[in-house]
């Protein structure tokens, strides 16, 4: 009898013990919760502002050397129609062909595309170049980082008409991978082909941000 009542004893003893540790752990996941809860709370909030988004749907974003002529020395490129393309270019080997060409600013034109000429003086030239020029979408934007917190590029978020996902670090070509407070980004966004778009919108760490597209 005695040894009974005491295995029952112990029985007892050993489910209270453990019913004790579960309830200590259960407190102590709590505790823990809520100090993260708490530490989260006081972290500070990123925010940030679209200055500007402007869509040029007639973007010269590309241009084909059709013909790379003779005789030329390093220079510029233009359009026969104002709409504020410009390229430089540079000349390949002593033949003075024209090899490679850049961009400088895309410039916005209605179908079809503009002329490309070479601006001159050239005096030397022996075959006259041809270039032609491919239109397409590009979005300018502005955005600054008004708020405290520095955010990392690859982690802002750059979104068209809810689409087309794009990160900060994706479409800059800054030294940096870092967005700092107080911080202006200008970005040069291509890529859509001919598509169209209403909205651009940024995201980052829960905060959004949209603004239509000029």
């Amino acid at each position: 009898m005695g040894a009974s009542v005491g295995i029952g004893g112990l029985i007892v003893g050993t489910s209270l013990m453990v019913v004790f540790a579960l309830a200590i752990t259960t407190l102590d996941v709590r505790m823990d919760s809520s100090l993260d809860a708490l530490d989260s709370a006081n972290d500070p909030l990123p925010s940030f502002t679209i200055d500007d988004a402007t869509i040029w749907e007639g973007a010269v974003v590309s241009l084909t050397i059709v013909d790379p002529g003779a005789g030329y020395t390093a220079g510029t490129l233009s359009t026969a129609v104002a709409g504020g393309f410009t390229a430089t270019f540079n000349v390949d080997g002593s033949g003075g062909i024209v090899n490679p060409v850049t961009i400088t600013s895309h410039g916005n034109y209605s179908s079809p595309p503009p002329t490309i000429q070479i601006d001159g003086p050239q005096p030397g030239v022996t075959s006259v170049a041809t270039i032609t020029a491919t239109l397409g979408t590009v979005i300018h934007t502005n955005v600054t980082n008004n708020g405290p917190v520095t955010l990392p590029q690859e982690e802002v978020w750059f979104f068209v008409d809810g689409t087309n996902a794009r990160t900060m670090d994706i479409l800059t070509t800054g030294v940096t991978s870092n967005w700092y407070s107080g911080e202006t980004v200008s970005i040069e966004w291509r890529g859509f082909g001919s598509s169209t778009f209403d909205t651009m919108a940024v995201s980052s760490h829960g905060y959004n941000l949209a603004r239509a597209l000029d």
